[in-house]
C-alpha cells in the first residue's frame, strides 16, 4: 500500500488537523460529485463524506485493521454504501444494516470502483484533447479502418492517419499522467 494512503489513515487516527485538511482538500470534491451525480446536493456530500470519515477513523483505530486498497478505494467505497442507504431510507424501502463489515470492500468491490475512477481519467483527459485527436480516437475506438479514418480525417495517407493516431495516444496519456489520481491508482 502506499505511504500516502497509511499517512492518511494516521492522520485520521491521531486527529491531526494539517492532514485532515489535506484529505478534505484532496478527496471532497471527488466524492461530491459522487453524491450530487447520483441525485444529492453539496450538502449531503459534505454530510456523507463526514460520516465516511467517522467510519475510517474508527477502522483506523482499530489495531486489527488492515488496509489492502488505496485510501481512496475504501473511502469511495464508504461514501457509495452511506449514500446508497439514504437513497434507500428516502425512498421508504427498508433498510437492514449489516455488521461493521458492511465497509469492508470486497475484491470485486474494490476492482469495480478502481475501474470506475480510471474510466473517469481517461475520460476527463480525453474531454481535455483538442477535437482533432477526439474525433480521431474516437473513429479508432470505434474500431474503423485506418484507410477510413485518413479519408473521414481528410489526411492525405493512411501513414499520416497512423502517425497522427500515435501521437494523439501520447497526448492522452500525457494528460492522464498529469492527473494527481493516476498515480494514486498506482498505474
Amino acid at each position: 500500500m502506499d505511504k500516502t494512503s497509511y499517512s492518511h489513515l494516521d492522520a485520521l487516527a491521531k486527529g491531526e488537523e494539517k492532514g485532515l485538511r489535506e484529505i478534505y482538500r484532496q478527496y471532497l470534491p471527488r466524492i461530491s460529485k459522487l453524491i450530487t451525480g447520483n441525485g444529492g446536493s453539496g450538502e449531503d456530500a459534505r454530510d456523507v463524506f463526514q460520516d465516511a470519515l467517522i467510519v475510517l477513523y474508527e477502522k483506523a483505530c482499530d489495531p486489527g485493521f488492515k488496509l489492502t486498497s488505496s485510501f481512496y478505494t475504501l473511502l469511495y467505497g464508504i461514501c457509495r454504501n452511506i449514500w446508497g442507504n439514504r437513497l434507500q431510507r428516502k425512498s421508504r424501502t427498508e433498510v437492514t444494516l449489516e455488521s461493521p463489515d458492511k465497509y469492508r470492500l470486497s475484491e470485486d468491490m474494490e476492482k469495480a470502483i478502481e475501474q470506475e475512477e480510471e474510466n473517469a481519467v481517461f475520460w476527463e483527459a480525453f474531454e481535455r484533447l483538442g477535437d482533432d485527436c477526439q474525433r480521431l480516437l474516437r473513429l479508432f475506438f470505434e474500431k474503423v479502418k485506418m484507410e477510413d479514418i485518413a479519408e473521414t480525417m481528410g489526411y492525405g495517407s493512411t501513414s499520416y492517419a497512423k502517425k497522427r493516431k500515435f501521437q494523439c495516444k501520447e497526448q492522452l496519456i500525457n494528460l492522464a499522467r498529469s492527473d494527481s489520481r493516476f498515480r494514486e491508482l498506482g498505474f
